[in-house]
């Protein structure tokens, strides 16, 4: 939108270069041998002069039209000025709004960071080396640079907005997005902005990780269902290094994202339509995969309900969620 002051200006150069092309019209017209002698002959002579073409082929004759001819002659500077100027400008706002993510994203079944901190950066890793998608969401430039410099463009957009404008959160596909973990240092921010973008994004599957156990209560009224208590995780880990640290050296490795095809994760596919081990019982699914493929099947999620070691005679369905341990090279086998 163009600026009122900007506005003025512009009416009043309009005005005054009409005015001097009437004038350069008038002096120049019917002058023995004057070349310009109508008024489409004096603005094609003014525009070729201002734009620095000079063609050559209108000139002014008389001592006042070669006075605003020079008059034209030196504004062509200044135009020229201006328009590179104005033209830098918008480039560089365009380079800087790209930068800071305006122009948002097409990402889709992505996973979003809303929040920048130590913590937050360890999860955007363990992401990252996943090859998963992730957006970020900032409200500084000295994040958006620090996260630039770590991750490549290409598996991470960020965006710099201030993080209460939840209309701007459209620009990362907050509704197309897998997961979305919210990230302050204190509890009461993290349960606060849930609240605000659970009203906004009712659909919104969230994730928080939080230092008060009993505000789990609070966070499962609002629909967040993966609530990670910080200090519980970390005491049942040193719990467990105390007495199976060897369990526990397998537990920290299968959560961690596996950097070769050799490691182990425990990883989830949802079973999609027509897949080939709908219908079959999970006794058999268990024994064909780790016979033909190597995975381990160890638990199924159905309609968000983990179910730990099935029965035998357990029955896969569409739409259930096989939870299993396998290598970055076995764990594609099982989709289909």
């Amino acid at each position: 939108m163009i600026k009122p002051k900007k506005l003025l200006l512009f009416i009043i150069a309009v005005l005054i270069y009409n005015v001097l092309i009437y004038i350069l019209y008038s002096v120049e017209s019917g002058f023995e041998g004057a070349n310009i002698n109508n008024l489409s002959d004096t603005y094609w002579y003014s525009l070729v002069t201002l734009t620095t073409v000079g063609y050559g082929d209108f000139f002014p004759v008389t001592f006042w039209g070669r006075f605003i001819g020079m008059v034209f002659v030196l504004g062509s500077l200044g135009i020229l000025g201006y328009v590179l100027t104005e033209l830098s400008l918008k480039i560089s706002e365009y380079v800087k709004k790209r930068e800071m993510g305006y122009f948002g994203t097409t990402m889709k079944n992505h996973c979003i960071i809303i929040g920048w901190n130590a913590f937050s950066k360890q999860v955007a890793e363990q992401i990252i080396k996943a090859d998963e998608d992730l957006a970020i969401v900032v409200d500084t430039e000295a994040d958006l640079k620090t996260i630039k410099q770590l991750y490549a463009d290409k598996n991470c957009f960020v965006l710099v907005t201030e993080l209460n404008d939840f209309d701007n959160l459209n620009k990362v596909n907050i509704t197309d997005a897998k997961r979305v973990y919210i990230s302050f240092e204190n509890d009461t921010d993290t349960l606060v902005y849930t609240i605000s973008l659970k009203k906004k994004y009712d659909l919104v599957k969230c994730v928080v990780a939080i230092e008060n156990i009993e505000l789990k209560t609070s966070f499962n009224y609002l629909g967040v269902q993966f609530i990670i208590p910080k200090k519980e995780i970390v005491s049942k880990f040193i719990a467990s290094y105390i007495f199976e640290p060897n369990v526990a050296l397998l537990t920290e490795d299968l959560i961690s994202t596996s950097n070769t095809e050799e490691d182990l994760d425990i990883c989830e596919n949802v079973l999609t339509q027509n897949h080939e081990l709908i219908g079959t019982r999970y006794f058999d699914a268990f024994v064909n995969l780790k016979k033909n493929k190597g995975i381990v099947l160890i638990a199924v999620s159905r309609d968000a309900n983990l179910i730990k070691s099935p029965e035998d005679n357990f029955e896969l369905k569409e739409n259930d969620v096989l939870i299993f341990i396998a290598n970055g090279k076995n764990k594609q086998a099982i989709t289909g």
